[in-house]
């Protein structure tokens, strides 16, 4: 029996202390009283029990104090780590409802301005107008705070004699419903920084604990808010620093700018300006994409960094950018001297900086980089573009020494006869040109559009395609192999958008010594097709040679007006279908009157050019004369040449 007393004892004590709940511990006593042996008097066994209880209560009591404290230091914590005001004061407002569970809690602190005590922070609140309650230090709980430096708390507020009542302050805990209220005093080195109150709908009284813990975390909160004004005053100091620093700091930028940029500009002179080694080590500071565009908003070059994962750079690629914000940050860019920023995205930026003192007027470098690029690496672009305009000064000039070389030797080679075999050599070193590799001659005729754009862009593009180029009476002329000279007039064409390039080219020949012969039948032929009509495409020699054996003794425009004569009837008709006409039957003509072949050529039913040649006829009447036919044929074929490029 004893045994098994002391087994139900120890029961107890197991829960009590593995944190049982009141009930099973009660049970546990109840089952004791069970088990005593009979030896035990009834007054020793409520003694034990009593004792058993008072240790489980105590233990409870210490646990719950135990996490008071717990609860306490960790908003201390907390308070400690926020500085920021308003954050400060949501925090403590949160954390006082929660220490005690209070229906409402909120911060007042003094308006210097007015005067007037104001919450800055609530939690809890139904209506509006209790998160922006004023008071003074002669009304309400604030007066009896101030005057006690103490807490305060009342189980019935609104009926309380204790303080002179506010009739505005009244009305706002009418609304609310507030019954009980608990206030405490947030103080710092003596002084009051605020108010902290809790409240409840009903009436309540708060524990020894409870307003022990809420002294204790007002205290905590009142050092919390000093700190946060400190830190504030110090930010304030600290930004003020930083304004002075950053002002040193732009006067030492600009003064080592101009140094290296100076660095930057000899290094590169001494490199012989390589423009494109430069830009591709311009994006890989970056890492970033960086685009070259010229004055007709294309791009020229391009250049990656094998860090950069953008998007913005394939849009510039696939041409899917902003045409009028690219001119509009250009010229921005060119007037204030600095980089302009084009695109925004969250993650990746697009800038634009303009180039200065190189030929044309639209140049800039397009920048996109992820992230955002602090004031040393803006600066360090800017100058690098200053670098490059200087760069690009430096090849043009290089360019041009070497253009007044290439132009010397081709200008011989076409207008001195005999061929001087030093010049012969001095053309077949220069274009690389093995002794029986084909050349051609090409004539360029000039344009009423910019003179000095043209030049720019038909040098560029002989530069590009290894071509000699010289410039005689507002014509072109340049000499090449002959793959060379085809893959430049593609990319002539290509490349000029705001005139149409056209000219002669001549038939393919190994002796250069034929140069000047080829030239003069060249220049005859151009002058022919140019008193006749603006050359925008390129004809082929063989081509309009019978023309200029035609047209040299006689007024060009005379016998091109007499040939649009015989063409009017057929012309007369609608654009489309006097199309039709004229090259159904020139491809007649040239296919020796044959119907087959003609509808083969032109991919048609034999029928269809059965019909059109019935029509020309009921057109032009008998067309089957010889002499008719040969007028004709010419005409066609004249029109044909100087209508192409329509």
């Amino acid at each position: 029996m004893e045994n098994t007393a002391l087994t139900a004892v120890m029961n107890v004590l197991s829960k009590i202390a593995n944190d049982g709940d009141e009930a099973e511990v009660a049970a546990e006593v109840e089952a004791l009283a069970n088990q005593a042996p009979s030896s035990m008097s009834g007054a020793d066994l409520k003694q034990l029990q009593a004792a058993i209880t008072q240790v489980g209560q105590s233990m409870r009591d210490t646990a719950l104090s135990e996490k008071g404290l717990n609860l306490l230091i960790e908003t201390a914590h907390d308070l400690s780590r926020t500085l920021e005001p308003h954050t400060l004061f949501q925090t403590i407002v949160s954390r006082a409802r929660s220490l005690v569970g209070a229906n409402l809690a909120w911060v007042t602190t003094l308006d210097e301005e007015s005067g007037l005590f104001r919450s800055v922070a609530s939690e809890g609140y139904l209506s509006p107008s209790t998160a922006v309650m004023t008071s003074n230090f002669e009304y309400g709980a604030v007066s009896l705070i101030m005057q006690s430096k103490s807490f305060f708390d009342t189980q019935d507020y609104l009926n309380d004699t204790r303080f002179n009542h506010l009739p505005e302050l009244d009305r706002a805990f009418r609304v609310e419903n507030i019954v009980s209220l608990a206030g405490f005093p947030i103080l710092a080195d003596g002084e009051v920084h605020g108010f902290l109150f809790v409240a409840d709908r009903y009436a309540r009284k708060l524990s020894g604990r409870n307003m022990s813990v809420l002294g204790s975390f007002a205290l905590h909160a009142g050092v919390a808010m000093r700190n946060a004004n400190a830190f504030r005053m110090l930010s304030e100091a600290l930004n003020e620093a930083q304004r002075n620093r950053n002002a040193l700091i732009e006067h030492i930028q600009r003064v080592e700018a101009s140094a290296a940029a100076h660095d930057e500009m000899t290094s590169l002179l001494a490199a012989g300006g390589e423009m494109q080694k430069f830009l591709q080590r311009m994006a890989n500071q970056i890492g970033g994409a960086i685009f070259l565009f010229d004055g007709e908003l294309r791009i020229r070059d391009e250049y990656v960094a094998s860090a950069y994962r953008g998007r913005l750079a394939s849009d510039f690629k696939s041409g899917g950018f902003d045409t009028t914000a690219l001119i509009r940050s250009t010229s921005q860019s060119r007037h204030t001297g600095r980089s302009v920023v084009m695109h925004h995205l969250v993650d990746e930026q697009c800038r634009v900086i303009a180039l200065h003192g190189w030929s044309g007027s639209g140049e800039c470098l397009v920048i996109c980089h992820q992230g955002e690029l602090d004031a040393i690496e803006i600066r360090n672009l800017e100058r690098s573009a200053v670098a490059l305009s200087i760069a690009k000064l430096w090849n043009e000039k290089r360019d041009t020494e070497k253009l007044i070389a290439s132009s010397t030797l081709l200008r011989h080679l076409v207008r001195v006869v005999p061929a001087d075999p030093s010049t012969v050599s001095a053309i077949r070193d220069r274009l690389d040109l093995h002794s029986d590799e084909a050349v051609m001659l090409l004539l360029i005729a000039g344009q009423d559009t910019d003179r000095d754009a043209r030049t720019t862009l038909i040098e560029d593009c002989a530069s590009r395609s290894n071509i000699l180029i010289d410039l005689t009476d507002d014509v072109y002329v340049a000499l090449g192999a002959e793959d060379a000279v085809r893959a430049f007039i593609k990319l002539l064409q290509k490349s000029a958008r705001s005139w149409k390039p056209g000219g002669m080219v001549s038939d393919a020949f190994t002796d250069l010594g034929e140069a000047c012969t080829r030239f003069k039948e060249l220049s005859q032929a151009l002058r022919v097709m140019l008193k006749m009509r603006s050359l925008h495409h390129f004809v082929a020699q063989s081509e309009i040679n019978l023309f200029a054996r035609l047209f040299e003794t006689g007024e060009p425009a005379n016998i091109a007006n007499y040939m649009e004569r015989i063409l009017s009837p057929i012309n007369d008709r609608s654009p489309r279908q006097a199309a039709e006409l004229r090259k159904t039957l020139l491809c007649y003509l040239e296919n020796k009157y044959n119907m087959q072949r003609t509808a083969t050529a032109l991919g048609l039913h034999i029928n269809t050019i059965r019909q059109r040649l019935e029509s020309l006829r009921q057109i032009l009447g008998d067309w089957d004369d010889p002499i008719r036919a040969l007028e004709i044929h010419i005409a066609l074929r004249l029109a044909s040449l100087v209508e192409s490029d329509q």
